[in-house]
């Protein structure tokens, strides 16, 4: 017969187990709304309170259906402008294709803008095809105008870090060399490491993904691997300011070659840009 003690164990073991099966489906079904709040020192006064709806690393994996339903969510929420930061599908081009109907309703909602991943790189040419049929704007190395609020504001767009490895970053040095070294503006890039190019830089704002927060996590430790930077990495996920940029990288929301996230909800960003609050004396 068993003791006491190895049933306690025992029914211990099977708990811990079924919190953790119960935890990955959480983590890969239930989306988490994260409302980020940005203070920029400098944010010129018609960006007060402009909200962004971000998304980053959709990673689909059906050819006919949406894998992680954040669409609900989504369009429950008010925003004035909308970036995806790469990554929409896992492997093949057509996985993008069950995401139409919700794009094309995103970018009459707001105006959208698209930057590729690094899963993007094998159909780039069909994937900007796919998506500006959707009527969202793809930034391949190239810059828009945008006015809001009566005045006009620049977004900047690269292709994924590796492509601009791959090139010895000039694409991305033609597209700045004429840019001022000062004055705030959105940055999109799918990597986050890119924020070390734009050192010279002064309150540009880069919104990225990548990492997925490391996609299995441990309760109250931040990202433990990311692509490309290996383990405890400079940039994994959240909130940062680089010099006098500032970063903000995305969870995620699908998985990459894996499909487990652990303790790591799908992350629908609303990013809401603000001034510091003063402090008192």
């Amino acid at each position: 017969m068993l003791s006491l003690t190895k049933i306690a164990l025992l029914a211990g073991g099977a708990m811990c187990a079924a919190l953790a099966c119960l935890n990955i489906r959480v983590s890969l079904k239930c989306p988490e709304l994260k409302r980020i709040n940005v203070p920029i020192s400098k944010l010129p006064e018609h960006l007060r309170g402009l909200k962004t709806l971000h998304l980053s690393d959709i990673h689909n994996a059906s050819r006919k259906r949406v894998d992680v339903n954040i669409w609900d969510t989504v369009f429950r929420q008010n925003f004035d402008l909308v970036v995806i930061t790469g990554d929409m599908t896992k492997e093949y081009f057509d996985q993008v294709l069950p995401l139409r109907s919700e794009l094309m309703r995103l970018s009459k909602r707001a105006p959208t803008f698209f930057v590729d991943g690094n899963h993007e790189q094998a159909h780039f040419v069909q994937m900007k095809a796919f998506m500006e049929s959707c009527g969202v704007q793809v930034l391949d190395n190239r810059k828009v105008v945008l006015e809001i609020n009566g005045a006009e504001r620049e977004i900047i767009g690269i292709r994924d870090f590796y492509y601009q490895k791959w090139r010895g970053f000039a694409p991305m040095d033609e597209l700045m060399k004429d840019e001022p070294k000062q004055g705030f503006r959105l940055f999109l890039s799918h990597q986050p490491q890119v924020v070390d190019k734009l050192a010279g830089y002064e309150d540009i704002f880069v919104i990225s993904g990548h990492t997925h927060g490391g996609q299995i996590r441990l309760p109250f430790v931040k990202t433990i691997i990311a692509p490309g930077q290996g383990f405890f990495p400079k940039y994994g996920d959240g909130l940062y300011k680089v010099k006098k940029c500032y970063l903000y990288i995305s969870r995620g929301i699908g998985a990459s070659r894996i499909s487990v996230r652990f303790f790591n909800r799908p992350e629908i960003g609303l990013i809401k840009l603000t001034k510091p609050s003063r402090r008192r004396v």
